[in-house]
């Protein structure tokens, strides 16, 4: 067998977490020092010495690891202080990873991860940074076992509105602001103390001239809160735009992405589960998003396992028909009897009693934080009240059904709706969990747990104890 090394990026890939820790304070040091080259370099010297031994490793790691593919798999070879070996059967993966991020295209790098069933639950079980022509190959061998004697290919391409409604409804306000403040200490990093703090500090001026009577403090949360959403929709916006899926044999090929572009191969036989998402006004406007549950796909940072972003009732189920047919949806047969809804109402009615009284003493015994507690007591009233209507549109929407070996679940959990269709052989546990006043109304909650990499947990709750027997 021929083995290769990767790509010779791979020596500043695998030190880049170390090297930039070095590098900027460097180059900033070197751009306001006024002492001339020479008396730079006799004070930065250690920190050289350090950044040299840092490329060394990579280089040597480099040097230890190699690769090679045939068309039945790919073998790889790490023998960098400690040696590791490993082959992955083609047919054995569920997914094979190939990205293109801008700063590689100069060099004609690709990343090339690759997934089992059986490997890590948090990392992919390959990974390699290869050139273009080499990662064509490996992912072309790696499509072809699946994709047999099938030259039909069905495509799907979105609309850009339901790229932009995925990106409205998956938006998470912690990660943009952890974007925005990993954004603002490494340009105090890179810039200087001085420069971070004049940006916080106009960032905290412009917080107090758009207050509109807030009290400060208030109007700067609210403000965090809608920034880090924004960047987190725009960041959603930039890494699904151009969205793409062909099915071609038993095997699904994912597109994404414009900045960065991600391709993703796919086993159908690996896919455990689809999962249709939805919020309480994206459920009464009509629309779904469609994941699904399959190692590897889902588990870079911030990626998330969609097949179709957006759709309504009748595109989403004939989109699915022709990518998935394999895991049809089925209509519900066993729903939550009407003696059950208070199991629903009683949690958020909890909630919104206990924040009022909360907020409501607060404001009765501190008259000079009356405005700040009056403000956040509707703060938080406000997602207790949206979780009642949730509870109440959950009722409705809770149930079971199954059909020629598939199971459809129907719940909710938080503020989503969810229906989840599961093939029978990709359950590996069912138990039923009942509570004193489960008893007292004959009902219970079925845990699903399904077979895959790691534990996937479906909870449909308030079930008649007598059909959850029948159905399973």
């Amino acid at each position: 067998m021929d083995f290769k090394r990767p790509h010779p990026i791979n020596i500043l890939e695998s030190t880049t977490k170390y090297f930039f820790l070095l590098l900027l304070p460097l180059v900033r040091g070197f751009l306001t020092f006024r002492g001339g080259f020479y008396a730079w370099l006799s004070g930065a010297w250690f920190d050289l010495l350090i950044l040299t031994a840092i490329l060394m490793m990579g280089f040597l790691r480099w040097i230890c690891t190699r690769y090679y593919f045939d068309e039945q798999g790919i073998y790889i070879n790490h023998c960098f202080i400690i040696n590791y070996r490993c082959y992955l059967p083609f047919d054995r993966l569920s997914m094979v990873y190939a990205e293109y991020p801008f700063y590689f295209r100069p060099f004609g790098a690709v990343r090339i991860k690759a997934d089992t069933d059986g490997g890590y639950l948090h990392t992919t079980d390959f990974s390699v940074t290869l050139s273009r022509k080499e990662a064509a190959r490996l992912f072309e061998a790696s499509q072809a076992i699946v994709r047999s004697e099938e030259n039909i290919k069905k495509i799907y391409h979105p609309p850009w509105f339901y790229v932009a409604l995925l990106s409205l409804i998956t938006s998470n306000t912690l990660t943009g602001v952890l974007f925005a403040s990993t954004f603002v200490s490494q340009s105090g990093n890179l810039l200087g103390k001085e420069f971070e703090e004049m940006l916080m500090g106009r960032l905290t001026d412009l917080a107090r001239v758009l207050a509109f009577g807030l009290p400060p403090a208030a109007a700067l949360t609210a403000y965090v809160i809608l920034g880090g959403w924004l960047i987190s929709f725009l960041m959603n916006i930039i890494r699904h735009i151009k969205f793409n899926v062909i099915r071609q044999g038993k095997n699904l090929e994912i597109k994404t992405g414009v900045i960065t572009t991600r391709y993703y191969s796919i086993q159908t036989t690996k896919i455990n589960l689809i999962e249709i998402r939805q919020s309480l006004t994206t459920k009464l406007l009509g629309f779904f998003t469609v994941f699904i549950h399959c190692s590897g796909y889902g588990k870079q940072k911030n990626e998330l396992s969609v097949l179709i972003p957006a759709a309504d009732k009748y595109e989403a189920r004939r989109n699915l028909n022709i990518l998935l047919p394999e895991i049809p949806l089925v209509k519900k047969k066993y729903k939550p009897k009407l003696r059950t809804l208070s199991r629903f109402l009683i949690p958020p009615v909890t909630i919104m009693i206990c924040v009022f009284l909360v907020f409501g003493l607060l404001y009765l015994f501190f008259p000079s934080l009356r405005l700040l507690f009056f403000f956040m007591g509707i703060m938080g009233e406000i997602p207790s009240v949206w979780w009642l209507f949730v509870k109440i549109a959950s009722f409705f929407h809770t149930g079971i059904g199954k059909e020629n070996g598939v199971y459809t679940l129907y719940y909710t959990y938080a503020y989503a709706f969810f229906t989840t269709s599961i093939p029978e052989h990709k359950i590996s546990q069912v138990y039923c969990r009942q509570s004193l006043f489960q008893k007292m109304a004959d009902c219970c909650d079925v845990i699903i747990f399904s077979y895959s990499e790691g534990k996937k947990r479906l909870v449909v709750p308030n079930i008649h104890v007598k059909e959850v027997n029948q159905i399973f």
